[in-house]
């Protein structure tokens, strides 16, 4: 007997929006549900993508003024007009994967317009769930024909409803992240396991799938300055950043370890006092399930900007500038009890569990819902 299938679509714009798909995916094989993954925009229209990608990646580097520009000036936009602009991205590919799969639900990770757009249009009885994987709702993420919406925080639900999206329509769920963070970890075992001398004071710089975060070898040599921190950085996919620091790493073998793409980083992040990363909807989230106070280093204006605003505002992140600027936090928050046991607190306050759990036993409940009626 062939398995119920979903479809879940996604977009390789920064790494955050695919990892939530494959979460849900997980969980929807976990409950007998066979999803089938697409990244409709690279399989419609691959040349396309790629450029896109590459351009979306630069403008953290070297144009978030033009990041900035475009993110604020479209948000100021009416949603519909947006939505009008998008859906014909990738239509003729939708439909091929809704006619070779036959998906009881649809959901999206990424505002994909067209999908909507034909399930209402096409009169097929199939219901669209939007995953919105940052802390700020974007009117880009709206579509009048999206059956239900999930969503990291309260503020965002409330942005939501300032576009006239009915709040029966959202779920306040968070954002699906690896049930790897929320297992327990025998810490004596990962410092064993990574080469790293037991600390209380061990501090992880993460740069980012792509490597974006900048100044990090001046980040790095500003806090081995203080010989009672352990600095562990991730490189991600940057090569030559990984090159750049590895005299680093040699000169101090004792209390700086470095690493490329690490498949396992929730044991590293389990190992850590500190974390400092762009804010990212995944990466804060992540740190929110272990608790695990966070300095955000240059946020991006855009979705980064209003992350970090959102986690600032609950206690729960500190915004930082520079390099010296973060060692004054690193060496404030070690040395300061109090402020790290808030930070701890905003982060418990902020972090939703149970995520990707939500939002399946929601679309699965919906289905049943709409199966009894039809029969």
């Amino acid at each position: 007997m062939r398995r119920e299938t979903a479809l879940i679509l996604t977009a390789n714009y920064g790494s955050g929006h695919v990892q939530v798909a494959n979460v849900l995916a997980e969980e929807l094989k976990n409950r007998g549900v066979q999803p089938i993954i697409s990244d409709l925009f690279e399989e419609a229209h691959p040349v396309m993508a790629q450029i896109t990608q590459s351009i979306f990646i630069k403008s953290f580097s070297h144009g978030s003024s033009f990041y900035k520009w475009f993110y604020y000036g479209t948000n100021k936009l009416n949603a519909s007009t947006i939505t009008q602009f998008s859906r014909y991205l990738g239509r003729k590919r939708f439909l091929e994967l809704v006619q070779e799969h036959n998906p009881r639900f649809v959901i999206t990770t990424f505002p994909l317009h067209a999908a909507p757009f034909l399930l209402k249009k096409s009169r097929y009885n199939i219901p669209i769930y939007t995953v919105i994987t940052d802390y700020v709702a974007h009117p880009f993420w709206i579509n009048p024909s999206i059956d239900h919406y999930f969503v990291a925080s309260e503020s965002v639900m409330h942005g939501l409803q300032k576009h006239d999206v009915d709040k029966n329509k959202i779920t306040v769920s968070g954002i699906p992240i690896r049930p790897d963070f929320y297992r327990p970890a025998d810490k004596e075992t990962l410092f064993y396991k990574y080469g790293i001398p037991p600390s209380n004071r061990v501090v992880t710089i993460l740069a980012g799938a792509q490597g974006v975060l900048k100044n990090v070898k001046s980040l790095s040599q500003r806090l081995l300055k203080d010989p009672s921190l352990r600095v562990i950085v991730v490189c991600g996919k940057n090569k030559a950043l990984y090159e750049k620091l590895t005299p680093l790493a040699i000169e101090h073998s004792g209390s700086f370890r470095l690493f490329g793409y690490v498949e396992e980083l929730h044991e590293l992040l389990k190992l850590s006092n500190c974390l400092i990363t762009k804010p990212g909807g995944i990466s804060i989230t992540e740190a929110a399930a272990l608790h695990l106070p966070l300095i955000l280093y240059k946020p991006v204006p855009g979705q980064e900007a209003e992350n970090a605003k959102h986690f600032q505002a609950h206690g729960a992140a500190i915004i930082a500038e520079s390099a010296d600027e973060i060692a004054e936090h690193v060496q404030n928050l070690f040395d300061n009890e109090q402020l790290a046991r808030r930070m701890k607190s905003g982060l418990q306050h902020i972090h939703q569990s149970r995520s990707s759990s939500i939002i399946a036993e929601h679309a699965q409940v919906e289905i049943e819902h709409l199966s009894e009626i039809t029969q």
